[in-house]
């Protein structure tokens, strides 16, 4: 099987091998192993850098897929060379590894990943709400974006707070009244801080990503 992938992380195993997770064009995303990949000899190993797009084949391995004659398309240096291009990229690829499940495609998904590291390679991410916006078209396509048209618990819609648990807006009279939420300054439902909580209760669990982007961009705590 041929197909063209994104890389979202890799991992050592055995003596000289890596397992390579990516989302294809073909099969959404997946885990292959790449053999012999650390040893200096390696031609493979530029190919398979995190972020890079490529083309490779797969071959039928125990286990899992086996990536073999891997050629890259784009490097995406700019992106590598820049803490804020990486922490942003590092976000969308650390949410699509933990939410994605193995082999279903999705090509609006794909369509959004290679276009999104494509114009962080080329600055967008200087532009202002650039990431936050592509955040709120992220959650649209995963089929996740939260109700804030009305309270999620009585259908009011003066809404002051976000609950990450219930996914939804907080009305101030049930706030008040004992419901959690992180309260919402000046109205902004879909500030990069309330993105944030929204993406990690859907994934239950701390985007490591965040801390980076933190520490590049504090005023996005």
């Amino acid at each position: 099987m041929q197909t063209r992938a994104i890389i979202l992380k890799k991992q050592n195993t055995n003596e000289y091998d890596q397992l390579v997770t990516c989302y294809t064009e073909e099969f959404g995303k997946l885990t292959a192993i790449a053999k012999s990949v650390l040893k200096p000899s390696s031609i493979q190993a530029m190919h398979l850098d995190v972020f890079n797009l490529v083309e490779f084949d797969l071959i039928s391995g125990r286990g899992m897929p086996i990536i073999t004659g891997a050629q890259v398309e784009e490097t995406y240096l700019e992106i590598k060379s820049n803490l804020s291009r990486l922490a942003a990229a590092y976000f969308f690829t650390e949410v699509i590894d933990r939410i994605a499940f193995d082999y279903q495609q999705d090509g609006e998904l794909w369509n959004f990943l290679s276009s999104l590291i494509g114009k962080l390679n080329k600055g967008a991410d200087q532009e202002k709400d650039f990431v936050i916006k592509n955040k709120i078209a992220f959650l649209n396509i995963l089929g996740y974006a939260p109700n804030f048209g009305e309270c999620i618990f009585c259908s009011k819609a003066e809404l002051v707070a976000y609950n990450p648990q219930a996914r939804g807006g907080v009305c101030k009279d049930c706030f008040l009244g004992g419901q959690q939420g992180i309260v919402v300054k000046d109205g902004d439902f879909l500030s990069e801080p309330i993105l944030n909580s929204i993406f990690e209760a859907l994934i239950e669990q701390k985007l490591y990503s965040l801390n980076l982007i933190n520490a590049v961009n504090p005023h996005t705590k």
